[in-house]
């Protein structure tokens, strides 16, 4: 019987390898009935929980179906601020161990009674008994995992948290593999955008993650890469580069110039939101940077752009309409679909790039079809409307 109960444990193992390192590749798999819903599983809980936390905030996080809509709670009424574990360095060591922590290790069940924590987040809403263990990620990151149960449950076996511990170096490899997988397309894009000539970086939270030849080549003369920020060397490039970083991740978007000097041509600094950086649970960055000179700025090509938003096949055709100066009954029209339909299509696209106008889009992506043209030729209707 109980080298039946091994085998059967070896094939689950197995099973659960797979899925680990499937989520890292495809990082939807973590959430949702994925792989945080087996590892619950594992240890007879009904919450499985990522957190990715940088400097005491947030970065990225992930649950399970069950626990989806709790962590949305925890997150809007900032439990994590008041979370005993984080606000004493003992309780944080213990963490820190290569091995899946029990809650009763580190508290205990009286200052559990006696936390407003507890009482007032973990038990109501059902995640009152955990284990977690916390994992560095390979962009300095801490990720945190944890299962829970709810109080009426009682606390977690041990020797069930050990399968945890036991599949825990898997669980760090998939997460520096998918961190690693980020980096690798992020590094991709700015090799494209070198192969025609601009000069582009990847940064998270006004940080240079990485950049290209061309960018660096422009390092500390035009931009300076310090440890708070990417900074300007003129002070008004840079105050326009401070007021985008004051913007949610979301909308970090925005173009502006760098005045010429007797060592370097106008410069049009173009700034993109990372496509799917809101849903990175491992961010790597969350910003693109790209360099233009005003005599190039006309000829960036926006296919190479486009690739960087995940534009759908109807909305790259779209937006290359609208940077030729197409109205939107002139796309409708092409298009045989109705204009409200171009319409949804182009809120979708100024969701994706952050602009809210088409003359904002056709800034952001080089101006290939001039501003003035498109609203010349968009009907005061169509300009109300957006």
């Amino acid at each position: 019987m109980i080298r039946e109960r091994e085998m059967l444990h070896d094939e689950q193992n197995e099973a659960i390898i797979d899925r680990l390192y499937e989520a890292a590749t495809i990082p939807e798999k973590w959430g949702g009935r994925g792989v945080l819903e087996t590892l619950a599983h594992l240890c007879d809980c009904t919450d499985g929980a990522i957190m990715s936390v940088r400097d005491h905030t947030l970065a990225g996080w992930t649950a399970n179906e069950n626990a989806f809509p709790k962590l949305v709670v925890y997150l809007r009424d900032n439990w994590l601020a008041k979370n005993p574990y984080v606000q004493s360095a003992e309780r944080l060591r213990r963490f820190s161990q290569p091995r899946f922590v029990l809650d009763t290790e580190v508290m205990s069940a009286r200052e559990m009674e006696e936390s407003h924590y507890y009482q007032n987040f973990m038990r109501p809403y059902g995640m009152y008994w955990h284990a977690g263990t916390n994992i560095m990620s390979p962009n300095g990151d801490t990720v945190k995992f944890s299962v829970h149960r709810s109080f009426d449950a009682g606390p977690l076996d041990p020797s069930l948290v050990d399968r945890l511990t036991w599949l825990r170096p898997h669980i760090a490899r998939a997460c520096t593999l998918t961190a690693r997988l980020r980096f690798a397309q992020l590094h991709a894009a700015v090799e494209v955008l070198k192969s025609v000539g601009l000069p582009s970086a990847a940064l998270r939270d006004g940080r240079l993650v990485l950049a290209n030849s061309l960018f660096e080549e422009l390092v500390p003369d035009v931009a300076k890469d310090r440890r708070s920020r990417l900074t300007f060397q003129q002070a008004s490039a840079d105050k326009r580069w401070a007021s985008i970083l004051d913007k949610p991740v979301a909308f970090r978007n925005g173009t502006f110039p760098i005045a010429s000097t007797d060592e370097c041509p106008m410069i049009i600094v173009h700034v993109l939101p990372v496509a799917g950086a809101g849903r990175d649970i491992f961010p790597v960055a969350d910003s693109l940077m790209i360099f233009a000179s005003s005599e190039t700025s006309q000829k960036i090509a926006p296919e190479i752009l486009l690739s960087l938003f995940d534009f759908t096949p109807a909305e790259v055709s779209i937006t290359n309409s609208i940077l030729s100066g197409a109205s939107l009954e002139e796309i409708a029209r092409a298009r045989r679909v109705s204009i409200d339909t171009v319409r949804v299509q182009l809120k979708s696209i100024f969701a994706k790039t952050g602009t809210h106008r088409q003359t904002e889009l056709v800034k952001l992506l080089g101006g290939v079809a001039s501003a003035s043209n498109i609203i010349d030729r968009v009907p005061s209707d169509d300009r109300r409307s957006h």
